[in-house]
């Protein structure tokens, strides 16, 4: 009872307040949620959530054009062939029937490159 008193008269202050022109409003809203358990201990979960109102967090993401996206695309898709024909992944399956892939070299199972040594972004 006194988490939704605490909750209402939160709600009641930030919605009489009245914040000018230009000004970031900032919220922090906690909530508790309590439940009984059959076997053993109640659990509490303690819940907080911030909302700032400003303009950087209201900014668009840029936009990107075709061209663009299309070269992401075929960049992507060289460093999956570069990745493919350094670690020629096979296919085989087990007595669970489960398919299990092996390797050509160590470290391709993390999706390791040979030129890059680095990771490879598969979609």
């Amino acid at each position: 009872m006194k988490t939704i008193w605490a909750i209402a008269m939160t709600a009641f202050v930030l919605m009489s307040a009245s914040a000018d022109a230009g000004t970031s409003v900032s919220t922090t809203t906690t909530s508790t949620n309590c439940k009984k358990s059959a076997y053993g201990p109640q659990t509490c979960t303690t819940t907080t959530t911030k909302n700032e109102d400003s303009e950087q967090s209201a900014a668009a993401p840029k936009q990107r054009s075709a061209a663009e996206i299309r070269k992401e695309q075929e960049e992507a898709e060289a460093r999956i062939r570069q990745w493919e024909a350094f670690c020629r992944p096979t296919k085989a399956i087990d007595k669970f029937g489960i398919t299990r892939l092996s390797y050509a070299h160590e470290g391709c199972e993390f999706g390791i490159s040979q030129d890059t040594e680095s990771f490879a972004q598969v979609k």
